[in-house]
């Protein structure tokens, strides 16, 4: 792993650019831990930036996870393995509650608890709750994961969708899992399990270059300017540590730790080893639905599709569901 890449001066470069993220770039520099992933998570997103926004790719992921399903995997998984109404859920990093709300939505939870250690998106979802029929269902609370005080055996699921790489040790966070689920329990898990810090494999890149260049050079441009994305780059673990060090931590071990306790009952594997670093920081070309962008994204999708199912790679994201034994 490199301390610094070629990578990390485009990434600061678009950080600086933006204004939002100038404004707060030297305060992250040179603060503590904690308070750097505070200020990194400080607020939603008003653009797409990642390949996981793109309403397409949305569309793609709820396919594969549910076989094809035109429901979302929020009614997917509640009409297949929450059966029973009345349901006690913790969501850890639960971010701005959108993700919390659906599965409100669903009709088979009393209480779900949001956690998330940003103060300013607890309050957009608290906001988002507010004087709706679910407010007294999905609630939300500012703290640490970690720290996050959770009766033994007190909840029938946890919910951790885009969550668990950021923890660590990941050993101590799925011993807590386990210690507040009940026998039978539910962990619903929809993450990303690739390499640690981002660090993608020599072939993955490979395979990523040569995608790049079938993007029509207009869709490649970074957001606000007019420079080219023209290869892709891992990130120096320097500048993840000082971005954003909860970022990536150690997700490859989430596979081999969810079945040390727990059956999986379902798991989608729904790719991004290529979309992810190939779409970063030009995802939003592709959030419009423009026909153009259309059919470059279907012909991205079918050759991930063509490496994942020929053996040439695995999938870097993927959702569980998970019973506790």
């Amino acid at each position: 792993m490199a301390l610094v890449t070629r990578a990390d001066a485009m990434a600061l470069l678009l950080r600086y650019l933006d204004e939002k993220e100038g404004v707060h770039l030297l305060r992250r520099i040179f603060s503590r831990k904690t308070e750097k992933v505070k200020l990194t998570w400080r607020q939603g997103r008003t653009a797409v930036r990642s390949w996981d926004e793109i309403p397409a790719v949305i569309d793609r992921v709820n396919a594969l996870v549910t076989g094809g399903s035109e429901n979302s995997t929020f009614q997917w998984t509640a009409g297949r393995y929450l059966t029973q109404r009345g349901l006690k859920a913790v969501s850890l990093g639960c971010g701005s509650g959108a993700r919390e709300i659906s599965w409100a939505q669903t009709g088979c939870f009393d209480k779900i608890i949001g956690v998330d250690i940003s103060e300013t998106r607890i309050a957009d979802a608290r906001q988002k709750a507010a004087g709706s029929e679910l407010e007294g269902v999905a609630e939300f609370v500012s703290a640490d994961v970690l720290r996050f005080a959770i009766e033994p055996e007190s909840l029938d699921v946890i919910l951790a969708e885009g969550a668990l790489h950021h923890l660590a040790p990941l050993e101590v966070v799925f011993e807590k899992i386990r210690r507040s689920l009940k026998l039978g329990g539910l962990l619903i898990l929809n993450d990303y399990v690739g390499p640690d810090r981002f660090q993608w494999t020599s072939g993955q890149m490979r395979f990523c270059d040569v995608l790049l260049s079938f993007i029509p050079e207009s869709m490649r441009t970074y957001r606000g300017t007019s420079v080219v994305k023209r290869r892709i780059g891992r990130p120096g673990t320097l500048s993840m540590r000082i971005h954003d060090p909860s970022e990536a931590v150690e997700p490859s071990k989430t596979l081999k730790l969810i079945h040390d306790g727990f059956t999986v009952l379902s798991r989608g594997d729904y790719g991004g080893t290529i979309l992810h670093p190939l779409l970063k920081d030009i995802a939003h070309h592709f959030a419009d639905g423009d026909a153009e962008a259309n059919e470059v994204l279907r012909f991205l999708f079918a050759a991930e599709d063509y490496l994942m199912q020929s053996g040439m790679i695995g999938s870097d994201f993927t959702f569980i569901v998970a019973k506790k034994i």
